[in-house]
This record gives C-alpha cells, structure tokens and sequence, in this order.
C-alpha cells in the first residue's frame, strides 16, 4: 500500500481554522493516494472538526480495509468516475486458536498481511465473526498479527475447526455515525481469492450501524457476496436514493432492524441473489417509491420486496417490479403483534414474476407441491388493513412461461384488506386466489 502523502492544505490555517471540505485523489489533492487510507485521514481529519465534505476524485481506489465514516461527514465522488474497488482477499489458516479477548491473530502465512488491513475469522463450528466490523492490523512482528480491539468470540484452528484469517470487511462502514453520508460512487465489492469450501462472508458493501439520518446516493454496487446496502440497528430516517444495487449474494436494499422511516427511491435493484429488496425488522413509516426491481431470488428462491417483522404504515409506490423468482411482493407470515399493518400498495406496476418448482429442485430448494410460487402479491398472516389500489399487476408471457399464476394471493390471517382500482390481466389462474374461503 502506498503512503499517502499531504498537501500544505491540511496543516492548521491561520487561527487555528480549516476548511469543511479535503480533497482526495491520485495527484493535485489534499491527500494523494489510490487505496483507503488517504480517504480514512480525511474523513477522520473533518471528524475533528465537526463534520464536512470529502470530495473524492476521479480514479480507482483499492481498498484494504473500510472507510469509517464519522458522524457529519460526507464522502462524495465524481458520479461514473470514481469507483472503490475491493483488493483481492488475503487469507490463511489459524496456526493457533483465536479466542475470545484476545488482540493477537497466529496466521500460518503472515507475510500475506500488512499493517492497515481489516481482518475477520472463520471456524467450521462457528462460522464467521466480525465480518460487518473488523479488526485492524496494528503490526506484525514475529509472524503475529496485532489488532486494534478484541476478538470478540472463539475461532478455533484444531478440533475440527480449521479456522481461517481473511481480510474482508464493508467497503464503507458508518457506525454512531449521524448524519454521514456517502454519494457519487461505483463500488466493486466483489470478493476475489475467496477461501475455497467456505461459506462465504456476510455483511453488506455499505452498511451503517445505529446511525440516523445517513443519506445514501447515486452508488453503483455489484457483486458483494453478503448484501450492496443496510442500514441496521436503529439507523432512523435513512434515505437511499438513485443507487444501483446488483448481483449480490444476499439482499439488494436491506433497511435492518429498527430503522424507521427509511426511504428507498429511484434505485435499481436487480439480479441479486435473495430479495431485491428486504424489508427487515420494525421499519415503521417507511417509503419505498418509484424503484426498479427486477430478476431477483434466483439463488435464494425470493422475490422483489419481502416485508413482514413490525413494518407498520409502510407505503410502496409507483415501483416496476418484475421477473423475480417467486413473487413480486411478498408480505412474510408473522403474528398479529408482528404484522406489517397498514400498508399501502398503490400504483406499482407488477409483471411477470415466479418460477417452476423444478427449477427450484434442481439448485435444492425443498418446496411441496402445493405451494404457490408465481404470483404478484403473497400476502401471508397476519396482516390488516393493507391496501392495495391502482397498481398494474400483469402477465405478459406466452404458453408455458406464464409464471405469475395469479396477481394477488390472499392467505388465512389476512384482515380488513382494500383492494380496488388495479388493473389484472394476463394470469393462467384465478387473479385474486382467496384460499381464506377454502
């Protein structure tokens, strides 16, 4: 990794002030360099300050570790210009068991390691920890690697565990961070020399830890194996907007736990391999509108949307969604404590979503027979007091390929629902299958 290096810019002004913005790039910069470092001492440089703007510019930049952003701090790129991109994965076995408390890590091979990478581990036991928040090597000395915090859980190197070392992390992590923000960026997240006959790691390309107010923008990502975006833990009043999010190998757009009010707007979110877009836990009062979502699920057996666990008084609107696997929306089983009440569904356009059971089979997923996979909306219970009104909900194919067997499927549980004005057409079977009456 390059040391960066610093334009007189960044030394105090006179008085004592600084500017609210640092620039970063290869030359004619603040901070010169290609990979996450210089990025990381500007942001932590405006974090002293209170907050303020890097402006990233145009190039490629590999990154070794996550750019942390702090609370009030944006990191804006050229839009098409500037990409962040994941360095090939450095990993090996555990020489001795990493265990919990610790700071040290015993690699087999620690000259594949260098001091400013993030690391996290892997057992066969215990699977992966500290995937979404990883350790940083401090130094090297006498083939052991130092850390800047704790292990926080046993990974074991004998007894069947066959622990590994890998440096992965979030291309961009926001933890506490109020009010940051990111805008401008491709991201390359995908994860290249991946562990061989290991699940791979999961934690999203940028995810924000218990942070309110974020505003993600115009991001391209692709290609990260857990999800491109979340925002977890109580991060409130996230907006995300006109992103593209594709080819992940989990969720799309995931506003996690407790993230009220998040807003996901004019993004693309395709060929991710769950659902495009995962409504999580507790997302009470969130706005999903005028997205494009499509071809999603095709590993996991998913669909478009999935909302369910506590999502009350959501709106989704004005979305195209379509060719996902399974369904266009889905509304997940849940209690009536936990269900998404009070949604409104309106003006969606919703076409040719579902698949063939045996399609499913052959990348073994168990379904019975009996279960219904193609349709637009699957509403489980319980769930009240949905409306759905205005929404195109379609079947366009020919013959055999007209998987969306039905626009809306209404399951036992479902209560007080509103359906009218939406235009069906084009399915094999019943539009509306009511299987309450059954």
């Amino acid at each position: 990794m390059k040391r960066p290096q610093f334009s007189d810019s960044l030394l105090p002004r006179r008085g004592g002030r600084h500017p609210a913005e640092i620039t970063v790039g290869h030359r004619d910069a603040d901070v010169v360099g290609d990979t996450n470092r210089p990025i990381q001492i500007a942001v932590d440089a405006l974090a002293a300050r209170g907050g303020g703007t890097v402006l990233l510019r145009a190039g490629d930049y590999t990154c070794f570790n996550a750019v942390r952003l702090r609370p009030n701090v944006r990191l804006i790129g050229e839009v098409g210009k500037t990409r962040l991109r994941r360095a090939p994965s450095a990993w090996c076995r555990l020489a001795s068991d990493a265990a919990t408390s610790q700071r040290e890590i015993d690699p087999t091979d620690p000259a594949l390691f260098k001091p400013g990478m993030g690391v996290c581990l892997y057992d066969d036991l215990n699977g992966w920890v500290h995937t979404w928040n990883p350790l940083t090597v401090t130094d090297i000395t006498d083939g052991r690697l130092h850390l800047d915090g704790y292990i926080d859980a046993d990974r074991r190197a004998e007894d069947g565990g066959n622990g590994v070392v890998v440096n992965f992390f979030p291309i961009v992590l926001g933890i506490l961070a109020d009010g940051a923000g990111v805008e401008g960026l491709d991201i390359d997240a995908e994860m290249r020399n991946a562990p061989p006959g290991v699940k791979p790691p999961r934690t999203a390309a940028v995810y924000f830890w218990r942070s309110r107010d974020v505003v993600i923008r115009r991001l391209r990502i692709r290609g990260n194996p857990g999800d491109g975006i979340c925002v977890a833990k109580s991060s409130e009043r996230a907006t995300i907007e006109d992103c593209e999010v594709s080819h992940c190998g989990v969720q799309g757009i995931h506003p996690g736990s407790y993230s009220e009010r998040a807003v996901v707007r004019r993004c693309r979110i395709h060929d991710n391999a769950f659902d495009g877009l995962y409504i999580c836990w507790g997302i009470r009062g969130g706005e999903f509108t005028d997205n494009e979502i499509y071809r999603n699920g095709w590993i996991g057996f998913r669909g478009g949307v999935s909302i369910g666990h506590q999502d009350t008084d959501c709106l989704i609107a004005r979305n195209h969604i379509y060719e996902n696997a399974r369904y266009g929306i889905v509304f997940r089983q849940k209690t009536e404590a936990n269900g998404a009440h009070r949604a409104v569904v309106r003006e969606n356009v919703i076409e040719n979503n579902g698949g063939r059971i045996r399609d499913f089979r052959k990348a073994g997923c168990s379904l019975p027979d009996e279960e219904l996979v193609g349709a637009g909306l699957y509403v489980n219970g319980v769930t009240r007091d949905l409306v759905i009104e205005r929404n195109i909900i379609r079947e366009t194919r020919r013959g055999v390929g007209r998987l969306q067997r039905h626009a809306i499927v209404l399951r036992p549980g479902v209560e007080n629902e509103m359906i009218r004005e939406n235009e069906m057409s084009g399915h094999p079977d019943k539009a509306v299958l009511d299987l309450r009456t059954r």
